[in-house]
């Protein structure tokens, strides 16, 4: 319907631009010879009466009114959601709020607690006595407690290589201590297992870290492990301790200090 209108609205726009350069052109056309002016009037009226059809056509299946109603009910939709975003996001934005501060409040406190990283250390100058441990591992971790520091061997209280997770307690009696590729050494003994009743390698607080319980291992060649009643790396300190190739059973009393394990997979309460 809208081509048609358009085709008579072009012829008659031509027809009445021919009744002007040509104006003997339409007079066969009608019975009564009209005079060149109304031939145009009447070729000029048609043109304009077309070009009005042709927009009241266009207005009826384009409605303007309609469209700016659905634009707008979309609009108001949209606001709509967006407020409910906004809020929902306030309320996000709540809770991410709260979790960084008690976030940034452990740092603190973290911070707070005495911590040093590596390099050699004169006790109680440089770094005072104390349990430290590090929060992870790292690879290629070496510490000694130290006696003296003439470097020789008799100067070792105990020593440790690890690339897990470590506890050492620094005695008033030591006179130094050394940490080469260990990180960060802190006495936040917080945990640092997400569950305390499952654990790979590294030295762990009883009752802190894990569980007391028996626990039984993945497996793995190589295995070592120790039950503790301290941290210091001496001999002493260890309650028992077991090399295997195979999977283990252990059972850590809840009067364990810690329990030590290095190459022996992943550890598991049983009961």
């Amino acid at each position: 319907m809208e081509d048609l209108f358009v085709g008579l609205v072009l012829i008659s726009l031509i027809c009445f631009l021919l009744s002007w350069i040509i104006p003997n052109t339409f007079s066969p056309l009608f019975k009564n010879k009209l005079s060149k002016g109304k031939i145009r009037l009447v070729f000029g009226l048609s043109t304009i009466a077309f070009f009005i059809l042709f927009g009241m056509i266009s207005d009826t299946k384009h409605p303007l009114p309609k469209n700016q109603e659905v634009s707008t009910s979309q609009n108001n939709a949209q606001s709509a959601n967006s407020q409910e975003k906004k809020v929902e996001t306030k309320q996000l934005s709540a809770e991410e709020i709260a979790k960084k501060e008690a976030e940034d409040k452990a740092k603190q406190e973290a911070l707070a607690k005495p911590h040093f990283n590596d390099g050699n250390y004169e006790v109680g100058t440089d770094i005072q006595p104390g349990t430290y441990r590090t929060r992870k591992g790292s690879s290629g971790c070496y510490y000694a407690r130290l006696k003296g520091f003439s470097g020789s061997l008799g100067d070792i209280i105990s020593n440790e290589n690890t690339y897990y997770p470590a506890v050492v307690t620094i005695e008033s009696t030591d006179k130094g201590f050394k940490s080469s590729g260990c990180g960060t050494w802190t006495q936040d003994l917080s945990a640092i297992t997400t569950e305390q009743t499952t654990f790979n390698d590294g030295i762990f607080i009883v009752g802190t870290d894990i569980l007391p319980g028996t626990y039984k291992s993945s497996g793995s060649d190589g295995c070592y492990y120790s039950r503790l009643k301290g941290f210091t790396g001496s001999l002493g300190n260890i309650i028992a301790n077991e090399n295997t190739d195979t999977s283990a059973i252990v059972t850590i009393s809840s009067t364990d200090k810690g329990f030590k394990s290095s190459g022996c997979g992943t550890w598991t309460k049983t009961k």
